[in-house]
């Protein structure tokens, strides 16, 4: 009896070392900043100095000094920083916090299979926590940005929001890995962290669903799963157990999310460098809104029009995109989480104001009786034609002058990437107003340099600032 069940027991443990969970594990272990290829670390410390910009810029979000009121109330070892007032924090509350700041104005990355940056305020705190050195972050940010992206990669074209999940589920998979490195876990450590992780969070469409007026909660669709993973982390590193096979075992997310169609081999081939393919935003839109917006703004700029001069605008999208973002909620925003999703909100703002930047979420905007009345000259038309960023906007004048312009690929995205200089100016252009030239300089510099840290606090302290 002993024998079978010692085989029995042998056979499980084979089971789970052969399972994805120990295989994305292995990955997060193995990989050292050594291996990483110069091209690789350059892009991670763009997508970091990116989402540190966008975290500045948000400071005047609603949400904020609630999620603020929250953290203090909750409290935590001061161990990670909060930033803009420099509170120091549980790295819990610090993921969440930060983590809202830099998905606000949706104006982060596109990359590691969504919005990746998404995953650098947990990836901070924990450095923070761990006392890390600035190459062991790199590290562990890439492994954040490859895991994700070959999670949406499994999915073989499943359209997440048709089946009722955000695509943000992706970080159960792709965080507990890159916490894990962090945290110095073992390979079984971060597997059963992954099966914690994996099986307690999984956002839904609704968060930013097409036919539903976008909520304060969107902003943190992913760093609740970065939070939840900071947990898994801890508790999986302490002995507590999760479900290893939460991908391919019985009611698995294989099953349950995918339903069935998940390609596994994908997801735990690891050859090449997905975060390569991460690009950055010139405006603070969604990216199939991006188009649309930069084709109104060109016409506007190169033609000298005024919103006065305008009779309509015809607005040519893609179905997803016009599916997206031209429902009631998102046609007359309330909310910057709507105006950012807003086709007509967008091409309105565009118009009036020659821009569409952090500026274009203040609430006095949505009741502008300029933008309000261009509004009601834009229609939208889905375009089966169209795929991608592509997008065409076409503006007659009251003097009859029509106007079209058509982009493909929108600055910024697909082979059009923003160059350093590019990124070191759009996060100016949002810290200037918190902080001085010197303080931004000291930021480019450390960032530019973040393999040369010997300790992360270096970085997250040169992010406080005095409001001002």
């Amino acid at each position: 009896m002993t024998f079978q069940r010692d085989l029995a027991w042998q056979n499980l443990e084979a089971d789970y070392r052969a399972s994805v969970s120990y295989k994305l594990a292995r990955y997060a272990v193995g990989l050292s900043y050594e291996m990483l290829p110069q091209d690789v670390v350059h892009q991670a410390k763009r997508c970091l100095l990116d989402a540190l910009g966008c975290a500045i810029g948000a400071y005047e979000a609603p949400g904020r000094p609630i999620c603020e009121e929250a953290v203090k109330e909750i409290g935590g070892r001061p161990e990670s920083t909060l930033f803009g007032s420099g509170l120091r924090t549980s790295a819990l509350n610090a993921t969440l916090y930060n983590g809202f700041l830099i998905r606000f104005l949706d104006y982060n990355d596109l990359g590691g299979g969504g919005h990746n940056s998404d995953a650098i305020s947990s990836l901070l705190a924990i450095s923070e926590r761990e006392k890390v050195r600035g190459r062991d972050l790199l590290a562990s940010l890439v492994i954040s940005y490859e895991l994700g992206q070959r999670v949406i990669e499994s999915a073989k074209g499943l359209e997440w929001e048709e089946n009722g999940w955000c695509f943000d589920i992706r970080g159960g998979l792709s965080m507990p890995p890159s916490l894990g490195k962090l945290m110095g876990m073992n390979e079984e450590q971060i597997a059963n962290a992954i099966g914690l992780c994996a099986s307690h969070t999984n956002p839904l469409g609704i968060l930013d669903a097409n036919l539903e007026e976008n909520s304060m909660g969107k902003n943190l669709r992913f760093c609740l799963v970065a939070y939840q993973a900071v947990l898994a982390c801890i508790l999986a590193k302490k002995g507590f157990t999760g479900p290893i096979r939460v991908v391919e075992g019985d009611s698995g997310l294989r099953q349950a999310v995918y339903r069935g169609d998940m390609d596994l081999e994908r997801l735990t081939e690891f050859s090449g460098w997905r975060i390569l393919k991460t690009r950055y935003k010139v405006l603070c839109t969604n990216g199939t809104n991006s188009g649309t917006v930069l084709a109104t703004l060109a016409i506007v700029k190169e033609n000298d029009l005024k919103p006065e001069d305008i009779r309509s605008v015809r607005i040519r999208a893609t179905p997803r995109q016009a599916a997206h973002t031209i429902t009631t909620g998102k046609k007359y925003p309330r909310t910057a989480e709507n105006a950012d999703h807003s086709t007509f909100y967008g091409c309105a703002f565009a118009i009036k104001e020659r821009s569409f930047g952090p500026e274009s979420g203040r609430p006095e905007y949505f009741a502008d009786p300029v933008i309000l009345d261009l509004i009601e000259k834009i229609t939208v038309e889905p375009d089966k034609s169209l795929s991608g960023y592509n997008a065409i906007s076409e503006i007659t004048t009251k003097a009859g002058l029509r106007f079209e312009k058509r982009i493909d690929t929108p600055h910024g995205l697909g082979n059009d990437p923003l160059t350093d200089k590019e990124l070191e100016e759009k996060f100016a252009d949002m810290a200037i107003k918190y902080m001085d030239e010197k303080q931004i300089k000291k930021i480019f510099d450390t960032v530019w340099n973040t393999e040369k840290l010997d300790d992360i606090g270096k970085l997250t302290t040169l992010m406080i600032f005095p409001s001002r």
